[in-house]
């Protein structure tokens, strides 16, 4: 029993951070979506359906997980660090609108689960630019984690 928990290093936990500021993003950006597509005067109203409250959930732990599962392309340093991060940052992008579409309304959703995220994003210079800033902090916040894995497993910092 004593085995089966240990800490977090300071890696790892920045790595947690990084994942729940992407699912923090999700729950914004899920919600700038619901807004978007909403016949209402206000998302901010208390009479939220339970799809609703679904899409908000889904889109949150969608891209908290994406976050993680795409963590090794964040934290790189130099150009081609950031550029990998930007690209990785447009991929968790796609496959959230994909899964949260897909989690959401099945066959229809997965198709235009894309398209609702962009135009969310294109309608909204607010949702745009946190994006790219918590795209930034996951960037950052994923750096001391690579730099530890580079240390104990000897990879250099160009190897994919």
């Amino acid at each position: 029993m004593k085995g089966l928990s240990r800490r977090l290093s300071p890696g790892e936990s920045k790595l947690v951070a990084a994942c729940f500021v992407g699912a923090v993003f999700g729950m914004f950006l899920s919600w700038s979506a619901l807004d978007t597509l909403s016949w209402r005067t206000s998302v901010a109203q208390n009479d939220w359906t339970t799809q609703e409250r679904w899409l908000v959930f889904t889109g949150t732990v969608v891209l908290g997980g994406l976050v993680f599962f795409m963590r090794k392309h964040f934290g790189h340093g130099g150009i081609v660090g950031l550029l990998r991060t930007g690209i990785a940052g447009l991929w968790v992008l796609f496959l959230a609108g994909v899964i949260t579409g897909t989690l959401n309304m099945p066959l229809w959703g997965t198709t235009f689960g894309v398209i609702i995220i962009a135009g969310t994003i294109a309608k909204s210079p607010l949702v745009a630019l946190s994006g790219v800033g918590a795209l930034a902090l996951v960037h950052w916040l994923c750096r001391p984690w690579q730099i530890e894995r580079r240390s104990i497993f000897g990879y250099g910092e160009m190897e994919f």
